[in-house]
């Protein structure tokens, strides 16, 4: 009987001795995860996550430095990739400048240079960005006052909402609120 967690983490080894050898240990995970998907989903998902990791390790080993330097100087784009997921994740809550640069594992310097030549913009900035633009997007779809909206968005109160909306929209959120209201009824 093959031992499926040892296929999993091993695989990535085996697969670096060609092309031959993956595809049988990709073979064999997507067996595994099919006969057991009605019997045990834990592990047909892990097989299944596995597979899936070694096809996109394999596709970026293929493609080569180019994958790597897309940014110009910036993040990888895996590293990109989860920054973004992570700040999407956690918008309602204080995120910290030490968290977003342990998920990279660069200094602090290389983080923040980094993090501007890709996304344009500080990490606070940028954050502060997706922030208003979720209170935009709750203010067009709910009822919830300006106060439950800061909350949710990550604001400490309703004037810290309306500080960080008026320096980048160009006016508060009630005033902007009532203006997207009007054109959509």
């Amino acid at each position: 009987m093959t031992n499926y967690a040892e296929l999993a983490t091993g695989a990535h080894e085996q697969s670096s001795h060609g092309g031959v050898i993956l595809t049988a240990t990709l073979l064999e995970l997507l067996t595994a995860a099919q006969s057991k998907v009605e019997l045990d989903r834990d592990a047909a998902q892990a097989c299944l996550s596995r597979a899936t990791a070694l096809l996109s390790a394999s596709l970026e080993r293929e493609r080569g430095p180019k994958s790597e330097s897309a940014f110009r100087g910036g993040l990888p784009a895996w590293q990109a990739k989860r920054l973004t997921a992570f700040i999407e994740e956690n918008l309602e809550q204080p995120i910290r400048s030490p968290d977003l640069v342990a998920l990279t594992g660069l200094s602090p310097g290389h983080f923040f240079r980094t993090f501007k030549e890709t996304f344009g913009q500080t990490p606070f900035a940028y954050i502060a960005r997706l922030r208003i633009e979720r209170a935009q997007q709750m203010m067009l779809t709910s009822s919830h006052s300006l106060c439950e909206i800061a909350l949710d968005c990550g604001m400490c109160d309703q004037s810290h909402l309306t500080r960080m909306f008026r320096q980048r929209v160009g006016m508060t959120p009630g005033e902007w609120r009532r203006v997207h209201c009007l054109r959509t009824n």
